[in-house]
């Protein structure tokens, strides 16, 4: 059997892991494509800084509208293995092979790199987003259960952290000793992609999908789902989260590579950096679960964002300290510990609400669009750290960069993200829903009756 039964529960240590291990692998590409991209764009491959941040933007929209596409065909799909599982194999299997032509240099000149740049971003994008999403919509097509799907996002949560660590750690020192240039970081990525389908695969074999009911999407117009949603205001706020918090980050990781060879003067301390954004991630994520019970999403999200706040105003007493640096993003990482561990399960609630509210069931519209304002945020973020460079006067050829320049990565690391951190905090307080659902999945029936009452 590959689809559970109705109902709450059910979900064991073994497929919590599964499922967990399927962002293990999305984040070690997130990174990739955020943290170091634009950099092997700029000081590798050297491409003008202003045509890799429009590059970056404008594929990163229009995969955002595949996104859209991929949610639409998972709501409509029926099989053995479920709804969402087919999609997210497919689109690791496409991942691996996409992911590895991202690193590499095929051309010699600087028109032949900036269109292999082009086509091999546009294919990691389009797998990208096919896996991420189905993937994503497992969370509320595994369990109903408020609390398992909380336990659900900090195993992803986790796992995608340990990942991102691994990255941190390892990319630097390992291109340097495979020699560095374009051949170093085409054998250190290549090398990740060559595991990526293997990765999801597990992820796909030892999860299973639960039969939620209401299963009218196949038989509801796209125009009438899309109307449902629209009614549904936590949706609004669960999209503009996704999109805050991915600005943050872009901005956050984006940024870090650049701070720690120009600013600090060492590109290894790149792999310093990394650790400190994600060791908070990794030791808070599994402790965050219990206080997310008792106190709720919203509470304990807009708690954590008072250390945000200090770690960001912490790095003026001195930019150029590692030492610095390392506890601000210590602080930082720690205060969004809780919207982390928040934010999927908080779209998986989106979900069952508007089940229980508009008799529509759109586990895939949902996902894709989290999905597609994260690819937005993505883009903007990567966009806006090489429009930032392109505008300081950041000159690529030499090892040393002008006051202007450095002061524009400091400050586009500190004060970008502190406004981020002000409207998450406004439409944190517009989002009510933890009380509500725990009432709404009290009697897991209540699902199918809506439903059959909305089909009478």
């Amino acid at each position: 059997m590959v689809c559970r039964g109705s109902g709450r529960g059910g979900v064991g240590l073994s497929e919590e892991f599964a499922f967990g291990m399927g962002d293990f692998w999305t984040s070690i590409g997130n990174i990739a494509m955020a943290t170091y991209l634009t950099m092997f764009y700029t000081d590798v491959i050297h491409l003008n800084p202003a045509n890799v941040a429009f590059m970056l933007l404008l594929v990163r929209l229009a995969a955002a509208i595949w996104d859209v596409v991929v949610g639409v065909l998972i709501d409509r799909t029926r099989t053995r293995w479920g709804r969402a599982r087919p999609w997210m194999l497919a689109g690791g299997v496409l991942y691996g092979p996409c992911f590895f032509l991202l690193f590499l240099d095929p051309c010699r000149t600087s028109a032949g790199r900036l269109g292999y740049a082009w086509i091999s971003f546009i294919l990691v994008n389009l797998a990208y987003s096919t896996v991420n999403v189905a993937y994503a919509s497992l969370t509320s097509l595994i369990t109903s259960d408020v609390d398992e799907k909380t336990r659900l996002n900090i195993f992803r949560m986790t796992t995608a952290n340990i990942g991102a660590m691994l990255v941190y750690l390892l990319a630097m020192p390992l291109i340097a000793r495979l020699g560095g240039g374009a051949t170093g970081w085409g054998v250190f990525f290549g090398c990740i992609a060559f595991m990526i389908p293997f990765g999801y695969w597990y992820t796909f074999r030892m999860t299973r999908e639960q039969d939620l009911g209401g299963g009218r999407e196949d038989r509801v117009t796209l125009g009438s789902q899309f109307a449902a949603l629209s009614k549904n205001r936590y949706w609004w706020i669960t999209l503009g989260l996704n999109f805050l918090l991915w600005v943050y980050n872009g901005i956050a990781n984006g940024m870090a590579a650049y701070l720690a060879k120009y600013v600090l003067g060492n590109p290894s301390l790149t792999s310093a950096l990394g650790f400190a954004t994600v060791l908070p991630m990794i030791l808070g994520l599994p402790l965050s679960g219990p206080i997310i019970a008792r106190f709720g999403k919203r509470t304990t999200s807009l708690a954590g964002l008072v250390l945000v706040v200090a770690g960001s105003l912490l790095i003026r007493i001195d930019s150029s300290s590692l030492g610095i640096f390392f506890l601000s993003i210590l602080l930082r990482m720690t205060g969004m510990v809780p919207l982390n561990a928040s934010l999927n399960s908080m779209s998986a609630d989106v979900v069952d609400y508007g089940q229980w509210r508009y008799g529509v069931r759109s586990d895939g519209m949902v996902f894709s669009s989290s999905s597609f304002s994260m690819k937005v945020a993505m883009g903007v973020s990567s966009a806006a750290i090489a429009w930032v460079l392109s505008a300081s006067g950041y000159k690529a050829e030499t090892s040393h960069q002008t006051e202007r320049a450095l002061s524009a990565m400091v400050g586009t690391f500190v004060w970008v993200p502190l406004v981020m951190v002000l409207l998450i905090a406004i439409l944190l307080v517009r989002y009510d829903l933890d009380g509500k659902m725990r009432r709404i999945v009290a009697e897991p029936s209540y699902f199918q009756t809506r439903a059959n009452e909305r089909s009478d």
